[in-house]
């Protein structure tokens, strides 16, 4: 006896949504992303110190300042923190690429690197890494919803674990001892995303980002799941 059992495989890439709750409409029309909308992603996020401005030699205080110069020539600029970390807000693109030439074609000593990107749009953000303690995780799950208390901005949450304690958060948590009252350079697949000072340890999963370009959104969240059907053919 002949049988055909046909098998149908659907493989749906990254960013393919999980469970849609909400749509806004009040948001700005290049916001790409549905709210409230668990998304399944294969994200890399990682965690690093920032050099604090105390301990940094030489080798890093003088790329770190001919950094700064070139969008700010006041000799009384400050770097914020208290770490080797620069922002500065209402930036034009000249800026933005000058800053960005200068840190590709800088080299740092070893294990120190550069950390570069964009917050709210128009601030730039970059410093130097401390790479000898990098705590790095992947993410399956994320989302973004609107928070009235920042004044209704898309806000990124993502989890570190399911809600229950695991390697990954007990691991974190010690990560974040031995880090507190630094500066945190935080990335997601290689992009720069937030540098927050740790104040206190983090024994929960969940992180959320306040602070996100809607560009670098539309790019972390881009939907173009690719379906690949395959039939499978067994004969008895």
């Amino acid at each position: 006896m002949m049988k055909k059992l046909a098998v149908l495989l659907l493989i749906l890439f990254a960013f393919a949504p999980l469970q849609a709750k909400i749509n806004f409409t009040d948001l700005p029309d290049t916001l790409q992303v549905d709210l409230d909308t668990k998304y399944a992603v294969h994200w890399s996020v990682t965690f690093t110190p920032v050099v604090s401005q105390g301990s940094a030699t030489m080798e890093l205080l003088e790329p770190m300042f001919n950094a700064v110069r070139l969008i700010n020539e006041s000799e009384n600029f400050q770097l914020a923190n208290g770490s080797l970390l620069y922002e500065q807000s209402n930036c034009t693109l000249e800026q933005l690429y000058k800053v960005a030439e200068f840190l590709h074609l800088t080299s740092l000593p070893s294990p120190y690197g550069w950390f570069f990107g964009l917050q709210s749009d128009d601030t730039i953000v970059f410093g130097i890494k401390d790479n000898t303690d990098t705590f790095q995780a992947n993410i399956a799950e994320a989302s973004v919803h609107i928070e009235p208390l920042y004044g209704n901005i898309p806000v990124v949450g993502f989890r570190l674990d399911n809600g229950e304690p695991t390697e990954t958060t007990l691991a974190f948590q010690n990560f974040t001892e031995r880090n507190l009252l630094k500066a945190i350079a935080t990335e997601i697949n290689g992009d720069f995303i937030m540098a927050p000072t740790l104040n206190n340890v983090i024994e929960g999963g969940a992180i959320e980002v306040t602070s996100m370009p809607i560009s670098l959104i539309n790019k972390l969240f881009r939907h173009e799941p690719e379906i690949e059907e395959e039939t499978v053919i067994i004969d008895e």
